[in-house]
């Protein structure tokens, strides 16, 4: 696992202090998730819903990462997935945690999940930080200034036909579909598992949309989803010329459907939603 020094030697930018101090922060928890994850002994779970799990490592992974934050940032908030660190603040902006994305892999030991780091200033994404410490590779942007893997820019994206996409897909639990009818989600679903060339469901939202920003998918899409799930990639998806949006193709605005895509595919995406 790449040291924080290294990692801002590496960027290809100079993020402002408060970004390398969210990357010093998802560094931190991923090695506390990592330690759970690795470890021989089952690990802790509890059901806090049907198909909705929260473990030891969430909780521990959320404090570690709100130690560094609160540590360095004294004015700022602080909301996390767990509650366990949660803070006011008496400044204008608020961090985001998501200390593992994809709980669900994470529980059954499928080793693909993130630790997930937002800045959100009057209800903007600033800066976000997507960390997958099994592979140590590192997404951050700031906004205006690009999104970046593990210290590299990311360019921007391509144009892709249907046909030729890669396109990663939410396959909802019951419930989880709230922004259309089942039927409609379920149509839109078959229309693209029949149409791209390859369809994918990772397991981790975030990492899901951080791999549009990086062009491994050229879309995805999921109904049912917190903002703290995507406002980080979400933000690297718009600063490489993607889209992001709800299944309306309207400006997301926390309801949960998220549609993030290169310019290209985003209308043909949106008209499966509409029927």
């Amino acid at each position: 696992m790449t040291s924080l020094p290294e990692r801002l030697r590496a960027m290809q930018f100079v993020p402002s202090e408060r970004t390398s101090v969210m990357i010093e922060a998802a560094l931190a928890g991923g090695k506390v998730a990592m330690r759970y994850f690795t470890a021989e002994d089952p690990l802790e779970m509890i059901e806090k819903a049907p198909r909705d799990y929260q473990l030891t490592a969430d909780v521990e992974t959320e404090r570690a990462i709100a130690a560094v934050l609160a540590a360095r940032f004294s004015d700022a908030g602080i909301s996390g997935e767990e509650g366990t660190s949660e803070r006011k603040g008496s400044g204008v902006g608020c961090f985001v945690i998501d200390p593992i994305d994809g709980t669900s892999n994470f529980a059954f030991r499928i080793p693909f999940f993130a630790q997930v780091v937002s800045y959100v200033e009057a209800d903007s994404i600033v800066s976000g930080v997507v960390y997958d410490p099994v592979r140590d590779e590192l997404f951050v942007a700031e906004k205006g200034r690009g999104a970046y893997l593990n210290g590299k820019r990311l360019p921007p994206l391509v144009t892709v036909a249907p046909e030729r996409s890669v396109i990663g897909v939410g396959l909802p639990i019951p419930g989880q579909v709230r922004s259309v009818a089942v039927d409609r989600y379920q149509g839109a679903l078959t229309k693209v598992i029949e149409t791209a060339a390859v369809t994918r469901r990772l397991g981790s939202a975030a990492l899901a949309v951080a791999y549009v920003a990086a062009g491994r998918h050229h879309a995805c899409f999921e109904d049912g989803l917190d903002i703290l799930d995507y406002l980080a990639s979400a933000l690297m998806v718009r600063e490489c010329g993607g889209v992001v949006t709800d299944f309306h193709g309207n400006e997301q605005n926390g309801n949960g459907a998220v549609l993030a895509s290169v310019q290209s595919l985003h209308p043909w995406l949106v008209s499966l939603f509409a029927g």
